[in-house]
């Protein structure tokens, strides 16, 4: 008789492992009460920014990463827009971006009228390889958007001497790294802006929300600007310096985040000692492993638990049979969104428009053909490796023994999957 639920066995997680995401109390009810009752529901109904919920939370958040200065936004995509374009990105600048990340990242390139130059990801730890970075700069680069990929931190050393030596940008993607830490220092304070999304499945959350970060103080001041229709802090309100988008986050999302800002360090916690856990206890296994130990990423702030699959190790079953064979068990697992991103229609077909800009853009002079771009790790680890789970299982240690427990079901059952 079969013992692997794909073959007709009992899963070891039968109905799936327990989601329990986004977590709230009464007190965003009592939070969320207080801005319908006040009728202030938008940061411009205050004068004095420190009683705004929005402003609030740029406060509280702004200490959290250890910045200076913060801006928050309508949503994670518009964060990036709003980082390119306050670091001066325009029409004919290419920006580079890993070939593994959410679509986001490319397109917020595209918003601003610049071109996105993909390239390819370090095998062992899924980021954005720095010494492709150094290969793709070209005289028309102008800022790097490394992303902390499921909330690894990618090379931050590394790619801020490339950016000081060639006079760039850099923008940190921390969509998905929130609490993550470089040397001990949180994400979106290393880069000259950083960029955070709180759409509902991230870490801190509110639906929908993004955030912007940065050190330096004439950054800030145009992240300010461009997010409120181009209006200047202290001068009138109905005049006007650029043009601009209103990218203002309500007053009832910064009531949510401030109560979701409280919990987060306990949940990063939690999730990072259980990660740590299921790393080693992978080890002992054998054939799936963690993504490689850098010592200098000091916390993992999770959005996915990223894994690499051998598929020797496991008697010559492929990944995407392991994964049906995982999935069968009531582990949900996939592969996030891994695939290149220069694989989508919007790039394979060059869906650019009438005009053709930005790539078509007679500032930019170049040709480029997405269809040309190839990023050899990349591929491979889509097409044969990278096994990926959500982050919510973390919080839980007997969610991520029952992981343990699929997996070495099918390790020592592999026959029934050769068969």
């Amino acid at each position: 008789m079969s013992k692997l639920a794909i073959e007709g066995g009992t899963p070891v997680a039968p109905g799936g492992l327990r989601r329990n995401w986004p977590i709230f109390s009464d007190e965003e009810k009592k939070a969320l009460l207080e801005v319908l009752e006040s009728g202030r529901w938008w940061r411009g109904a205050y004068e004095d920014q420190s009683e705004s919920k929005v402003g609030q939370f740029e406060t509280e958040f702004c200490k959290y990463l250890g910045v200076k200065y913060g801006v928050a936004v309508t949503n994670g995509t518009a964060a990036i827009e709003l980082a390119l374009k306050a670091a001066g990105v325009e029409a004919g600048d290419e920006v580079i971006v890993p070939a593994v990340t959410f679509i986001a990242t490319a397109t917020a390139v595209l918003a601003v009228n610049a071109v996105p130059i993909f390239v390819d990801i370090d095998p062992e730890t899924y980021q954005i390889d720095p010494e492709k970075i150094e290969e793709a700069i070209t005289d028309k680069t102008k800022a790097i958007v490394p992303v902390h990929y499921g909330g690894y931190p990618a090379d931050m050393d590394r790619i801020m001497e490339i950016a000081e030596d060639h006079d760039l940008i850099v923008v940190e993607d921390c969509a998905e790294a929130h609490g993550s830490e470089w040397r001990g220092k949180k994400v979106g304070g290393i880069g000259h802006l950083g960029t955070f999304s709180f759409q509902m499945g991230k870490p801190l959350t509110c639906g929908e929300g993004g955030f912007v970060s940065t050190n330096d103080e004439e950054l800030a001041k145009k992240c300010f600007s461009y997010h409120n229709i181009g209006r200047v802090q202290g001068r009138p309100f109905y005049e006007h310096h650029v043009p601009a988008w209103n990218l203002r986050m309500t007053e009832f999302q910064g009531a949510i985040l401030l109560c979701q800002l409280k919990r987060l360090p306990e949940q990063t916690e939690k999730r990072y000692v259980n990660g740590e856990y299921l790393a080693g206890e992978l080890e002992k296994i054998g054939g799936i492993r963690a993504l490689k130990r850098d010592p200098r990423v000091t916390k993992r702030g999770y959005y996915f638990y990223l894994m690499r699959y051998n598929e020797e190790e496991f008697g010559g079953v492929s990944r995407d049979t392991f994964l049906e064979a995982l999935r069968a068990e009531g582990i949900p697992a996939g592969t996030a969104h891994n695939q290149p991103l220069y694989k989508n229609p919007v790039f394979v077909e060059m869906r650019f428009g009438r005009t053709g800009c930005p790539v078509r853009c007679p500032l930019y002079g170049k040709a480029i053909d997405y269809t040309a771009f190839h990023c050899p790790v990349a591929e491979r680890v889509y097409e044969k490796e990278i096994v990926a789970l959500g982050k919510d299982f973390l919080l839980s240690r007997d969610q991520v023994d029952l992981v343990l427990e699929a997996i070495r079901k099918i390790k020592e059952n592999i026959d029934e999957l050769r068969a």
